[in-house]
């Protein structure tokens, strides 16, 4: 009888532990916090913060597709993180999200150089003298001006032109589309992040009013041929 007894309670035991150990699992479970998760409003904000680092996303338009992951796999390789597609809709590695905003965030909070007062005056090039006519013609997009420091991307200083022939091909309308396409993307996060990031979207604006004034200049010489 005592046999019996002592085999009911320990098998009493066993039972009520593993009930135990399953609502703790089950509590566990649903306690955790779920990922990130990539989203169009989560791409879009990864996609502007690659281009802010200098690493070119493509389109800032919430689809991660190749121009995209091939950011993502540059700044991966770059920060010693796995390398892992960005899936729409799945999950973004938290490692890697905090990696990026932090480096994003120190581009721009970078405080601006406290020296000169007013604004970094444009450059203007400066019409050539006389010259025989075997000498170069001048500059014909002499009349636009811009700021050096916009062309800066990513510790990398362009100029307009390399800037141009690297990004668009030295194609001045394609330059233009893309680049107004971005710089409404762009206005639409920042206006989510605020501070900071609206310096980003000003730099676009001059680079984007640079190449537009370019493009005038292109247009009219094409239509007195």
């Amino acid at each position: 009888m005592k046999a019996m007894l002592a085999a009911s309670v320990a098998a009493f035991t066993l039972l009520a532990m593993s009930l135990i150990g399953a609502a703790t699992a089950e509590a566990q479970s649903q306690s955790a916090e779920p990922g990130p998760v990539a989203t169009t409003a989560l791409v879009r904000e990864i996609q502007f913060m690659l281009l802010t680092i200098g690493i070119d996303p493509g389109p800032i338009d919430g689809n991660p597709r190749q121009l995209t992951n091939r950011a993502v796999h540059i700044f991966q390789q770059r920060s010693g993180l796995p390398e892992a597609d960005l899936v729409s809709n799945g999950p973004v590695s938290p490692a890697f999200l905090e990696r990026l905003r932090g480096e994003a965030a120190q581009v721009m909070l970078k405080p601006a150089p406290s020296s000169p007062a007013s604004p970094p005056q444009a450059i203007v090039a400066q019409p050539p003298p006389p010259t025989p006519s075997s000498a170069p013609s001048p500059d014909r997009f002499a009349s636009c001006t811009y700021n050096a420091a916009d062309f800066r991307v990513g510790g990398r200083q362009y100029t307009p032109q390399s800037f141009l022939d690297e990004g668009f091909d030295g194609a001045t309308n394609r330059a233009v589309t893309n680049l107004r396409q971005r710089l409404y993307e762009a206005r639409q996060i920042a206006e989510g992040l605020g501070g900071p990031a609206l310096l980003e979207v000003q730099r676009q604006a001059r680079v984007l009013a640079y190449f537009e004034c370019r493009q005038k200049i292109e247009q009219a010489s094409a239509t007195t041929r």
